[in-house]
């Protein structure tokens, strides 16, 4: 097949979700032969790439187009069309003569478009082509969610306003009619109940050549955390797990500490390293080492959506997990098999405790955890899956 992605940022690894999830899809329909294009829009210019160059290094573009700047046309989706903040950001009307053009020159059998980029193209109809949409997460579940632990009123005022924004935008593309694709069942479930056959579930997959177990690494007495630590449920879990379930832990293990690991700590996050026994490490190059040494990967994310990428790296890494029922909403663990489901502060220290404790039982949890994501989230299974959504529409 002839596919071409259409993102609304460069696909890379590392990333963000959306740019991890574009770039693993790539490379591997690349990998069972299928041509694959990319058409993306950064500062002001689109560019149109091949996936084969991307994965090999970087980016050969076969083509760009320029524009002026795009600010007014932020405000214009956010103000008039009362489109979300999120999507409004990457409104870039040059993508839709860029992809007429493109369209003269090639032929698609699929046209993969990420959501928050579909509104660019308001009336597309592309003949003997089929149009999917990547939801990639229920972003409307994730609001909603947020805005129930939110505290700070402007905040919760702001996170209400989006939500409406983003309920309606939702409605937009289900309009569309379009075949789409989604991480996990619980989103949608959210989004579809009842346009459910025509959403397939993609999750993303997890390299496992790479996030490998490491069994000569020698445990050390931690929690740790992973994530961009300026996105809001990770800030928000962060801020938790050290002063919710790690302080009360540290004053039954002395030597117990708590590793917060990811980019772009957040002012409130890189505060919680002025407590003792905390590590606010910033980027990393390679976040494995962090994982291999702690005790206990603790995820209590209060609020979120979609597949927990940071989750299935853990499993694959050998961590045993402590984590919440949101968080495990996208995998499907089965609690006190592949990992222990808490909800409130004290069941999350009681658990970590017991993890903390009992070392054949936190290795027993964290094989059956491994076995499970490469049972269900290996990079073949995942592509046979997104493979199938294609051929349903061909």
């Amino acid at each position: 097949m002839n596919i071409l992605f259409i993102t609304h940022r460069v696909p890379k690894v590392p990333g963000k979700g959306d740019q991890v999830r574009a770039f693993q899809q790539m490379k591997s329909l690349v990998s069972n032969g299928h041509t694959v294009h990319f058409l993306f829009q950064e500062n002001n210019e689109a560019h149109w790439c091949c996936a084969s160059s991307l994965i090999g290094g970087s980016p050969e573009k076969k083509d760009g187009m320029k524009a002026k700047s795009n600010y007014f046309s932020i405000i214009r989706s956010f103000l008039l069309k009362g489109y979300p903040l999120s999507v409004s950001l990457h409104s870039f009307p040059i993508l839709i003569v860029f992809l007429k053009n493109i369209l003269s020159q090639i032929h698609y059998d699929v046209i993969h478009i990420q959501s928050k980029v579909l509104h660019n193209f308001p009336s597309l109809d592309v003949p003997d082509s089929t149009l999917v949409v990547d939801y990639i997460d229920a972003i409307s579940l994730n609001l909603e969610r947020r805005a129930q632990w939110t505290k700070n009123p402007i905040e919760r005022l702001a996170v209400g306003g989006e939500l409406g924004r983003m309920k309606k935008y939702e409605k937009f593309i289900d309009a569309k009619g379009s075949k789409a694709i989604i991480t996990s069942p619980a989103d949608k479930e959210y989004l579809h109940p009842k346009r459910y056959e025509d959403i397939n579930v993609v999750p993303n997959y997890i390299d496992l050549s790479y996030f490998h177990m490491n069994r000569l690494e020698n445990k050390k007495n931690a929690l740790v955390f992973t994530g961009t630590m300026n996105y809001a449920p990770n800030i928000d879990a962060a801020i938790r797990l050290v002063k919710d379930i790690y302080l009360p832990l540290k004053e039954k293990f002395p030597d117990l500490e708590c590793w917060l690991v990811g980019a772009n700590p957040s002012a409130d996050v890189q505060r919680l390293s002025k407590i003792s026994g905390v590590v606010v490490s910033g980027f990393v190059e390679d976040i494995r080492p962090w994982q291999w040494k702690a005790a206990v990967y603790v995820c209590p994310l209060r609020f979120g959506a979609g597949q927990q990428n940071k989750i299935l790296e853990a499993a694959a890494l050998g961590c045993s997990i402590v984590m919440s029922t949101i968080t495990n909403a996208g995998i499907g663990f089965t609690h006190q098999k592949e990992a222990l489901v808490c909800e409130d502060n004290e069941e999350f220290i009681t658990r970590t405790e017991q993890v903390l404790r009992d070392r054949e039982y936190a290795n027993s949890l964290a094989e059956r955890a491994r076995t499970f994501v490469s049972n269900h989230f290996s990079e073949q299974i995942v592509t046979d899956r997104l493979i199938t959504a294609y051929k349903e529409t061909i």
